[in-house]
């Protein structure tokens, strides 16, 4: 039965009911009220009052079980099936320079953290993480992680470059390894963000795109304006490298050295916060519908009995003193 039908069914049968109490009521009207042979006028009302309690929260119990019904009936969806967020991330000594943020006061590392948390508050839904590290070679830190405070602690100084050796930056194998890791997932269900400042040894050519990769965004990190001396050589973001990594992958390139990633870059995983609603929903009027009518049905049958009628019935005392009367 649905929740009107539940409704209709409590209507009429509270109506059946009080129309027997009504019946039986005028029979000892008398007794009941006394010689006004009437309850006070407002009683008039309790019928109705209780019919609609009544239906009220029939209604308002049956809705509560459909809305827990349809959403133990929601099946979670299939884990293969999950859209999969992976940070790629440049863990090369360049990234410690100090020429990043709107300022040019951060070093590339953390701006890249700072940019990794505005995603993070951004996005959301049944999404699985994972983040891959790169320097001269590249590691699969955390895959197909629920929880987003695990990306978090990679990037708040988990010591991941101590692991490979040292070296030059190979841009080029450190895409391909990202992009070999993913390959056989289920088709268009990894978006993939590539963290770097583009400082890399010549580039290699990068694989095509797997059909598991929905979107690859290059983000470029660092000065792409002035360069600062590391290892020899000016270390900058190299707009041109990156823009070609973006463009074997069919994705996009961003300069997110001073500017966040605009949310619309982030497409279905972004988070939206529903629009303020100005009344109450089905669920919270359902609710309000129980809670009256419990409240009514609770307390009619104590006004009814203190403020139904004048007549009131009392016990005849014997006085003190007088004996008890003979027959």
């Amino acid at each position: 039965m649905t929740s009107l039908q539940v409704a209709l069914f409590v209507l009429v049968l509270s109506v059946f009911a009080e129309w027997l109490h009504g019946r039986r009521v005028r029979r000892v009207a008398r007794l009941a009220f006394g010689p006004d042979d009437a309850p006070r006028p407002w009683t008039r009302v309790a019928p109705y009052l209780r019919c609609l309690a009544l239906v009220a929260f029939a209604w308002g119990l049956a809705v509560m079980f459909e809305l827990h019904q349809a959403a133990k009936d929601g099946k979670p969806r299939d884990s293969k099936q999950a859209a999969r967020l992976i940070f790629v991330s440049d863990l090369s000594p360049s990234m410690y320079l100090k020429d990043a943020g709107p300022e040019g006061k951060s070093t590339r590392q953390e701006r890249m953290r700072e940019e990794v948390e505005t995603v993070l508050m951004r996005v959301g839904g049944d999404l699985r993480f994972g983040v891959v590290g790169f320097y001269t070679d590249a590691k699969a830190v955390v895959m197909e992680a629920r929880d987003p405070e695990l990306v978090r602690n990679v990037f708040n100084g988990l010591p991941i470059q101590y692991i490979m050796k040292t070296g030059e930056t190979d841009l080029g194998s450190a895409v391909n390894a990202a992009v070999t890791l993913v390959k056989d997932l289920p088709d268009e269900t990894v978006r993939m963000l590539i963290f770097t400042d583009g400082d890399t040894i010549p580039l290699q050519p990068i694989l095509p795109r797997p059909k598991s990769v929905k979107e690859v965004l290059v983000l470029g990190i660092g000065n792409p304006r002035k360069g600062t001396f590391i290892a020899g050589h000016q270390s900058r973001q190299d707009a041109e490298v990156l823009a070609t990594i973006a463009r074997s992958l069919k994705g996009s390139y961003y300069d997110v050295n001073e500017k966040h990633l605009p949310t619309d870059a982030l497409g279905d995983m972004v988070m939206r916060a529903p629009l303020p609603k100005s009344g109450l929903d089905l669920a919270q009027l359902a609710l309000l519908a129980m809670t009256l009518g419990a409240i009514i049905v609770a307390f009619l049958p104590v006004a009814l009995q203190y403020f139904g009628t004048h007549w009131k019935v009392i016990r005849p005392q014997a006085n003190p003193g007088e004996g008890a009367v003979s027959r």
